[in-house]
């Protein structure tokens, strides 16, 4: 937090008493409890729309229609992917209530000025998680192509396709979780808590666990890892141009 010592102070607004361990864990479920209900009925909105977007995943990633190398190779596979598209999609659509639950929790342990970026940060957190999620979008025709390409020496692709969803579902939330990133780092320069200078000494050590973290968030394979490894590689080094404006926006409030 910042250093001004007229700052020395609970972060609470005058209007908004002190909330004790229990009282945030109730605004937590509180918080939780309505998110959840936006997925839930976005869910249920989306769950009739699934039939369209299948054929738009089949149709864009596998051209040729009926030659695709899809199949449900389990009793139940149709329905549950219709469930996994349909819950994605109604988390899509609900992410920027996710987002503005997410912050109006936070917001509480924030002095009066820095709760003027919630609605700006539900924004910018919104438009950066789809933007990554379509940007997958276009990541992901290469990625089939890849791996239908080692189909060779008589071997032929059939593809479960829940399976292929999985790997677009997981493709989708990973995108959109790493474009946060920028915001994440101007939020918490903002805060005071880290700064361009920061960013720059400790550059290598942030690629490494980049790397690692798109080894973790990626689907199994070396293609994605590496393909998601370099937006978040660009990302930071965004991040840190836009460190240097906020941390001049964080100093000139802490001397004004």
């Amino acid at each position: 937090m910042p250093e001004d010592p007229e700052k020395q102070e609970v972060p609470e607004s005058e209007d908004s008493p002190i909330m004790t361990f229990w009282e945030h864990l109730e605004e937590l479920r509180g918080r939780l409890f309505k998110a959840i209900i936006a997925v839930v009925a976005g869910m249920l909105i989306a769950y009739f729309f699934v039939p369209y977007i299948q054929e738009i995943l089949i149709a864009q990633f596998f051209p040729g229609g009926s030659s695709t190398p899809l199949a449900f190779l389990a009793p139940t596979e149709g329905f549950v992917v219709k469930l996994k598209l349909s819950l994605v999609l109604g988390l899509i659509a609900a992410s920027p209530i996710v987002f503005y639950h997410f912050w109006r929790f936070v917001a509480p342990g924030l002095y009066p000025k820095e709760k003027g970026f919630v609605m700006p940060v539900v924004l910018t957190s919104t438009v950066s998680f789809l933007t990554g999620a379509v940007f997958s979008i276009f990541i992901l025709p290469h990625a089939t192509n890849f791996f239908l390409s080692f189909a060779v020496g008589g071997i032929e692709n059939t593809w479960s396709f829940g399976k292929y969803i999985d790997l677009v579902v997981r493709m989708m939330l990973a995108f959109g979780l790493v474009f946060e990133l920028p915001l994440i780092i101007y939020f918490l320069v903002r805060l005071g808590i880290v700064s361009p200078a920061f960013l720059r000494k400790h550059r290598r050590y942030a690629i490494i666990i980049l790397l690692v973290l798109s080894a973790v968030i990626s689907p199994p394979d070396i293609f994605t890892m590496v393909v998601l490894a370099i937006p978040l590689t660009l990302l930071y080094e965004l991040s840190i141009i836009i460190a240097v404006v906020a941390h001049k926006k964080h100093q000139s409030e802490t001397q004004s």
